[in-house]
């Protein structure tokens, strides 16, 4: 074959990102194609829009379809390649001067067929190398399709959560029957936690746990606050079932049925996140800043959000609500 054609051949099926014959090839709308995993650890970030490295086009295309036609070619490309690098001098077999041709599952090895019939090797599982790198190839690739797929999922929830934002509503305490622990600012809508022993002299050096109700109460609907928790530790809210207001205010705060929370903790020198409903640790970083709170009555789900990081912290899903539900700030001594 004339090389000028041979070159235009090989450049038609090179990726413009890794400049090695395309693997599981996609094109996008601007009709450029690149090898899937190039196409996803360039777009990790997995914007709104992708921009083409080739024509700066924006495509918003995300399901992408392998290009049947250009992953055959490529494929046939990739197996002339491997068959004239195995031919050459350098990798011909040390001990019988032959083309390895095998692929020892076990050694993890590239033998000759002579090597592979050897005392050495006869009882391991031998497979052709072609096989052997497709294989291998395909398992990288649905290792990296599943990931993909689940950072486009985490992707969509975070947008339809921030998309929430748009309809906060104002969550006032109510102040005559918040705990005598807990200072309200005038706005009523700020927590302190705190202990003027000058005002309330009759509080005990160690309470056990501060406790404040929200005003309003939900049966229905969607709704979203935040609470600024800075540097702080031994802290949590979220929404609770009616019931649990008329408790004992010293009563364990922990993971019973009726309610949902996200708190924080330290234990010696860690500090740990927790869900409620059922009682679980999170081992992600604690939220630094402001952490929001969607409550969805309707899908009876409540998920807590880094605001600062805008992601996803935990959903409490299926939630067994019992109207009304109220909002509750909780500072826990443990």
């Amino acid at each position: 074959m004339n090389s000028g054609i041979l070159q235009v051949f090989q450049r038609e099926l090179t990726c413009p990102i890794c400049m090695n014959y395309f693997i599981d090839p996609v094109t996008i709308d601007c009709g450029h194609s690149f090898c899937r995993p190039c196409f996803y650890l360039n777009w990790q970030d997995i914007p709104v829009l992708v921009q083409c490295s080739e024509c700066t086009k924006s495509t918003e295309q995300i399901n992408l379809k392998t290009n049947i036609h250009l992953k055959k070619m490529a494929s046939l490309a990739r197996k002339v390649s491997l068959w004239l690098f195995l031919s050459s001098e350098e990798q011909m077999c040390g001990t019988h001067r032959e083309t390895k041709k095998m692929f020892c599952e076990v050694d993890k090895s590239l033998l000759c067929l002579l090597c592979s019939s050897s005392q050495e090797h006869r009882d391991h599982r031998h497979c052709p190398i072609e096989s052997a790198a497709e294989e291998h190839r395909e398992k990288l690739l649905q290792r990296m399709q599943s990931l993909w797929e689940k950072a486009c999922e985490n992707h969509r929830n975070l947008n339809v959560e921030t998309t929430r934002t748009r309809h906060w509503k104002h969550i006032t305490l109510q102040h005559e029957e918040a705990n005598s622990h807990i200072f309200l600012y005038e706005i009523l809508r700020s927590l302190c936690i705190g202990c003027d022993h000058q005002d309330v002299p009759y509080i005990t050096a160690t309470p056990r746990s501060f406790l404040a109700w929200g005003a309003q109460t939900f049966t229905s609907g969607k709704y979203y606050w935040e609470v600024h928790v800075g540097d702080s530790w031994n802290w949590a809210f979220g929404v609770c079932n009616m019931y649990w207001k008329e408790k004992n205010q010293h009563e364990k705060i922990d993971g019973k049925e009726g309610l949902f929370l996200l708190g924080c903790v330290k234990n010696d020198i860690q500090r740990c996140l927790f869900t409620t409903s059922p009682l679980m640790l999170q081992y992600i970083p604690k939220p630094t800043s402001r952490v929001g709170l969607f409550l969805d009555y309707e899908a009876k789900a409540v998920s807590f959000v880094d605001v600062n990081q805008s992601s996803l912290i935990y959903t409490i899903p299926n939630c067994s609500f019992s109207p009304p539900l109220r909002p509750i700030f909780c500072c826990i001594h443990f």
